[in-house]
This record gives structure tokens, sequence and C-alpha cells, in this order.
């Protein structure tokens, strides 16, 4: 997808600029393309982690959110979704810090969050489509 030369300019000036100006510039590409500044917002199923993702990999902390970002980065891109620098093995240091956090239950949780990430590409799949 081909983003208008004024948002790329915009990612580019504010990417130098840290994690706040980087939250502000993703904020105001989702008004533009999805007409609502937070994926919550929009009701979108999962919108509540991708929203805390994107911030947290913007402030560059390694949480479940922002890894679970990192993992679905590729299927977020191509749905129109500003995902910027990600985690690098997102899936192995997820799985790790919900076996910490969860012990047994590591497993089904993080089948849930990806078929969370699922619905939620599929949503904005569906936005996207029904804007064109």
């Amino acid at each position: 997808m081909k983003l208008p030369d004024e948002i790329r300019e915009r990612f580019r000036r504010y990417g130098r600029a840290g994690g706040r100006a980087r939250r502000a510039s993703t904020a105001r590409w989702l008004r533009h393309r999805f007409g609502s500044a937070s994926f919550e917002a929009l009701g979108f199923p999962g919108g509540d982690l991708v929203d805390a993702g994107l911030a947290e990999l913007a402030d560059g902390k390694t949480t479940e959110a922002s890894l679970l970002v990192s993992l679905a980065a590729t299927r977020l891109r191509r749905e129109g979704v500003p995902v910027g620098a990600v985690h690098e093995e997102p899936e192995d240091t997820l799985f790790q810090l919900l076996t910490k956090t969860s012990g047994d239950l590591a497993h089904a949780r993080y089948g849930a969050y990806l078929r969370q990430m699922s619905s939620f590409a599929d949503a904005c799949r569906r936005v996207r489509l029904d804007r064109k």
C-alpha cells in the first residue's frame, strides 16, 4: 500500500523524534485511514491490545501487547495498520512471557491471542474493502 507523500514525510520526521511523536503520528494515520484515533473506539476485536501494542512498540517496551503486534506485523501492515519497528523473535519471547505469567495456561493464552489478532486483521480488511 502506498501512503500519501505527506503522511510518509510525517512518519519519517516523527520517527526520529521518539515514542510520543510516533504515537501521535499513528493516531493521525488511524483517523485518516479508519475514521477514528484508536482501534478500540472502532470496536474491533482486540483493538485494545493493538492500540496498547503500537504505543508500547513506539516506546520500545517489551510487553505481551507489543510482542503480539510484532508477531502479527506482516498481516497488520497488509491491512493498513501502521506498524513500525518490531521485536525480533516475538513468538518465542511472547510464549516465554506467558509461561512466566500464566504457567500451564500459557499455550491456551497464546492460541487465544493469535485468534484475536486474526479477528482483528479480518475486521481491518473488511473496513479496507468497504472504503474502496
